[in-house]
């Protein structure tokens, strides 16, 4: 009984189990086959059927890596050590000692690099009549040396400066009045004797070599009761060529006046001698030396006019030019 029904039951499953079965084998084969196919039957269904559908795009496909190619390790050179070279001695250059130079006082600066006013009043030059201004628009040149005591030159850590300013000074007024334009051609130290008298002082100028200079002046640093030059002394062919420079300590310019005294007289010039004459009191530089300098610098006319007269003569040689020359 039992095993009949057992038959049935079996029976039963097999018809209906069979079929089911392979019903479900069917379907789960088409999913399988559609999932893996969906992009190609989407596209059928869009392109044949004409289905609103979306085709999903194909997965992009991973290229290949291309493997790169390790190059070959190139050999490293084995160092060769080069043979040595020797080592030569260079042949020792002789020290060749220079010869010394010898030390030349530097060239003073042209006077016209001299830009300084003039710090004392000067009077403006009176009216000539035609023949005197004849005479002034006669240009002449004097070459001046200056020699500068030693007591100035350790007095005035300047004292070429010094000197160039006023041998410029005095130049621009020695132009104006008589048309005499002074160009130094140099400045050096005075070895004259110390505490030495007038007379010995204007000796020693006038044995002094001027070399290419037409006059040579001695810069003092004391002033004189008289005049460094005599009017017997003034000879009547020529002018001469040394003159001693005296000193106005007080003054703003020291030397100014001593500089026009002096070359006036150089020139032919006679020293003023009386305090009370109107030339003494108007300041002519031919008067007083130690004059104060609230007084302007003037000259004279009748100093002026000889001036003007003796300028173009030439100078004394000076007493070396004088001795004949050995053979």
């Amino acid at each position: 009984m039992a095993s009949s029904r057992i038959k049935s039951l079996t029976k039963l499953a097999l018809l209906l189990g069979a079929p089911i079965a392979l019903l479900l084998a069917l379907f789960g084969s088409g999913v399988h086959c559609g999932h893996a196919n969906r992009a190609a039957i989407l596209g059928f269904e869009r392109d044949w059927l004409g289905m609103d559908v979306v085709v999903p795009e194909p997965p992009a496909a991973t290229p290949t890596p291309t493997p790169t190619p390790t190059p070959a390790p190139t050999p490293t050179p084995v160092a060769v050590s080069p043979t040595p070279t020797p080592v030569v001695s260079p042949t020792p250059t002789p020290v060749v000692s220079p010869t010394p130079t010898p030390v030349v006082d530097p060239a003073p600066v042209a006077l016209g690099s001299v830009r300084d006013p003039i710090p004392l009043t000067i009077a403006s030059p009176a009216l000539l009549p035609a023949d005197l201004q004849a005479r002034l628009a006669e240009p002449v040149r004097v070459r001046v040396t200056v020699l500068v005591d030693p007591e100035l030159v350790d007095r005035r850590p300047d004292w070429i400066a010094y000197t160039q300013r006023h041998v410029a000074w005095a130049s621009q007024v020695l132009e104006a009045q008589i048309g005499v334009h002074l160009e130094l051609r140099g400045v050096l130290v005075w070895p004259a004797p110390q505490h030495t008298n007038l007379t010995s002082l204007v000796a020693d100028l006038q044995q002094r070599p001027r070399d290419t200079a037409d006059l040579i002046l001695g810069l003092s640093s004391r002033g004189f009761a008289g005049a460094p030059i005599l009017s017997s002394e003034l000879p009547a062919d020529h002018n001469l060529g040394h003159a001693l420079v005296q000193a106005s300590p007080g003054s703003r310019a020291p030397h100014l006046r001593g500089i026009l005294h002096a070359v006036g007289q150089a020139l032919g010039a006679f020293a003023l001698r009386d305090p009370a004459s109107e030339p003494w009191r108007a300041g002519s530089f031919m008067g007083d030396v130690l004059a104060p300098d609230t007084l302007a610098i003037t000259l004279d006319d009748d100093s002026r006019k000889r001036l003007l007269e003796r300028k173009s003569l030439p100078f004394a040689a000076a007493p070396q030019d004088l001795e004949p020359q050995e053979h």
